[in-house]
């Protein structure tokens, strides 16, 4: 069963279908892919011509009589009541597989195996005695004696331990993005317990490469770092035609690399359903429209409204009738009251202006200044230095949409004076001079009010929320549980180089810049200390194809300064391992803002249920198992 099926999804000319040792003995693969049926197909030449085929309605859903040539023609044994329906058998998508119950049962499969779990490891006993049937491996099959040799896929003892320290002690992430994944390690019984199907969402698509990549072999772990990568990319909240066959293409060589490496038992029901996902969701579409997680939070919901549980189904319909007066009576209150409806939750702050400024006739603020967000916490006063102010004074210049056609003359009258100036002697010129070279020039009153320059006493905070992130300070954040002082800025920002690195940091201070002035123009900077972005020195390439941080390597140029506008979110996460003393590279991890979808351009974020999938990863995966025999 295993073997023969898995391996028929692959391409006709494929070499893993000649294979006779990892997969079916002494078995080559010839037959095709099965052809997708139509409801029509199914209809007539499957159900109709089964003789003896009863309704549900009438045989009931168990302890049905089996009709004639069950299991040897057919595998139907009753007739679906959803075929009476006139659109059924035209419907393209006529069941939907729970993308939600397959990652987390797959999830489960994949770590109490490696881990050993006792009575929850599908690599037992009955299993190794089932390899010399099935398949020609001998590193799997029990010795005369019958005991059974470790596999390379099983973790030691101390590689157990490792990684339930990692998840209890190393892995920290912002607020809202994950429970206390560590909560479920289990030192005393070296197992996971109590994992949620988020914990396990999460702990497969972003953690999974991560925990594994020092503590198992390459041909075990590249397989499992596939499986993580294809979630992750059938979770994407955009899909094209493209994307979706080439995750057709994937599914099938990441499971066939996969059953190289673990035993036939391996593979029941969920793994063989993750290869049709792809089909569904060519028809059906993004997976957060069908998958269980919005339901299974409203059976929480409606489960806590049961006071009496003599009754559970009445009193659930009560206090669901009154939930519903109290919100629609909430409208008819004046617009300053604040009640449950109206209020804004933690991190609803898309319609909150973070200041207000006065207003002049023909006179439109610059949309830099329209920052959206609230600043929370104790503030407070410090002097800015010299060099500090004279950084934050030219970054919000430069980075300032109504100052660019300025920008470009100061560009020309500089390159048109010194044109044998490098790239990089004119960006410090221009970061140093671009200030003072504004103020020889008459400007509007907001131009005139920003050239002069921000106060240089400001006031910081210790949090802001703003356009769904939470952001703290590294001093409000070090001795907390969750993580949210670590950021990233995407690279160019103010000197439009081509092909710069993003810049991955920690946020020092938030800070508010004021400029004095009639409009009194204000806006929140954050000051951060930033890492090497030097590929090969700071930053690398790891095996889920992210990038790596090296903490030890700092920038070496002062440029703290970013609008609170263009910080991204990340986390930090470091490797578990056994074998030597841990290094200072992090995995980095993008945080997708909570309440809000972004649509960018050409962006190739990599975030929790990304909006984009990550192309180079998938095709660099297919190039791989494509051409390994």
């Amino acid at each position: 069963m295993h073997g023969r099926i898995l391996t028929r999804f692959l391409s006709l000319d494929h070499p893993w279908r000649r294979n006779k040792i990892n997969f079916r003995k002494n078995k080559v693969v010839t037959d095709p892919p099965p052809l997708l049926l139509t409801g029509e197909e199914i209809l007539w030449e499957r159900i109709e011509s089964i003789h003896g085929l009863d309704k549900t309605i009438d045989c009931g859903g168990n302890g049905h009589r089996k009709p004639c040539e069950y299991g040897e023609t057919h595998n139907w044994y009753k007739r679906s009541i959803f075929w009476d329906l006139p659109y059924w058998r035209t419907h393209k998508l006529r069941h939907n597989l729970d993308v939600m119950h397959i990652e987390k049962n797959f999830f489960d499969n994949v770590i109490n195996t490696i881990m050993n779990v006792k009575g929850k490891s599908k690599d037992n006993l009955k299993s190794r005695m089932d390899i010399k049937e099935i398949c020609n491996r001998k590193e799997l099959e029990l010795s005369n004696h019958g005991k059974a040799a470790i596999p390379i896929f099983r973790l030691s003892k101390s590689a157990n331990i490792a990684l339930l320290k990692w998840l209890k002690e190393d892995v920290q992430f912002s607020d809202g993005y994950a429970s206390n994944i560590g909560r479920c390690a289990d030192l005393d019984g070296v197992k996971l317990n109590g994992m949620k199907s988020h914990d396990c969402h999460v702990f497969m698509q972003r953690l999974l490469p991560v925990a594994l990549a020092e503590l198992l072999s390459r041909n075990v772990y590249e397989p499992l770092c596939g499986i993580s990568t294809f979630f992750r990319d059938i979770c994407s909240r955009n899909l094209n035609v493209g994307d979706v066959q080439r995750m057709k293409d994937n599914i099938s060589l990441i499971l066939c690399a996969l059953e190289k490496v673990f035993p036939p038992s391996f593979f029941d029901v969920m793994e063989n359903l993750a290869i049709h996902l792809p089909d569904e969701a060519r028809l059906g579409g993004p997976v957060q429209f069908r998958w269980m997680y919005p339901f299974e939070r409203l059976f929480f919901h409606l489960k806590r409204k049961v006071k009496n549980k003599n009754k559970p189904e009445g009193a659930i319909v009560k206090q669901y009738v009154n939930e519903e007066i109290t919100y629609f009576t909430n409208f008819y209150f004046e617009p300053h009251i604040k009640t449950k409806a109206k209020s804004s939750s933690r991190y609803g702050d898309e319609d909150e202006m973070m200041f207000q400024f006065n207003q002049v006739d023909g006179c439109d603020i610059p949309t830099i200044f329209n920052q959206i967000g609230r600043l929370s916490g104790k503030s407070k006063e410090r002097w800015l230095s010299v060099e500090e102010w004279r950084h934050a004074h030219t970054y919000v210049l430069l980075n300032c949409d109504e100052i660019r056609p300025i920008e470009r003359v100061f560009d020309e009258e500089t390159k048109r004076l010194n044109p044998n100036m490098s790239d990089e002697t004119f960006i410090d010129l221009k970061e140093s001079s671009f200030a003072a070279w504004l103020q020889n020039y008459n400007f509007p009153i907001w131009i005139q009010d920003l050239i002069r320059g921000p106060s240089r006493m400001v006031k910081y905070w210790p949090i802001i929320f703003t356009r769904g992130y939470t952001f703290h300070t590294y001093a409000h954040d070090s001795d907390r549980k969750t993580f949210n002082y670590e950021i990233c800025v995407k690279g160019a920002n103010c000197c439009d180089v081509v092909d710069e690195p993003d810049f991955y940091g920690i946020l020092q201070d938030i800070m508010v810049l004021e400029h004095h002035g009639y409009i009194g123009l204000k806006m929140v900077i954050f000051n951060c200390d930033w890492f090497d972005p030097t590929i090969g020195r700071g930053m690398r390439r790891n095996g889920s194809g992210g990038f790596d941080i090296n903490l030890s390597k700092k920038y070496s140029k002062y440029d703290p300064f970013i609008l609170s506008s263009q910080a991204d979110q990340v986390c930090y996460i470091s490797y578990p391992t056994s074998k030597r003393r841990r290094d200072h590279w992090r995995a980095v991890i993008k945080i997708q803002p909570r309440g809000v979808v972004r649509e960018e351009e050409g962006s190739t974020d990599i975030s929790f249920q990304e909006r984009r999938i990550d192309d180079d990863i998938g095709q660099q995966f297919r190039i791989t198992y494509s051409q390994n025999e």
